[in-house]
């Protein structure tokens, strides 16, 4: 007589929420380096500066807030001066800082896909050069 087959192994357990969430954030460095910054750094400088507005909007008003977060209004002359200060060197330290930042990156990123002769080779070439002296006696004939 034949014998049974033995049972099928049990599947493995679904990973949970916090291992998909892991295997997740360590996917994002397959990406492309721009897109991975935008998912890493500027989602948490984003959200910061979207949350300071928004608390500058509940409380100093939506057409206030904007006005302190882009230089127009004083923070001086808002019914919160200490939160629109703060909201206010947001506008004019982070905001330009974090665009500034993005676009050299970008436009350093082009540049570099443009490039003819690679870094390393280019040093090298320098160096070489750089390295090369005339002798004394070269222009002598005698």
């Amino acid at each position: 007589m034949s014998q049974p087959a033995p049972p099928s192994p049990a599947p493995p357990p679904r990973d949970t929420w916090r291992e998909r969430c892991r295997d997740w954030r360590r996917s994002v460095s397959r990406l492309n380096r721009p897109l991975h910054w935008l998912l890493t750094r500027f989602l948490k400088w984003g959200t910061c500066i979207v949350a300071l507005y928004a608390v500058g909007g509940l409380f100093l008003g939506w057409t206030v807030a904007y006005d302190v977060l882009v230089g127009i209004t004083s923070p001086a002359d808002t019914p919160f001066p200490v939160y629109a200060w703060l909201l206010s060197l947001t506008g004019w330290l982070v905001v330009p800082a974090v665009v500034g930042g993005a676009t050299g990156y970008l436009v350093n990123r082009e540049i570099d896909k443009r490039r003819r002769v690679p870094e390393d080779d280019l040093l090298e070439q320098m160096t070489a050069q750089g390295s090369v002296r005339p002798s004394p006696h070269a222009g002598d004939s005698g």
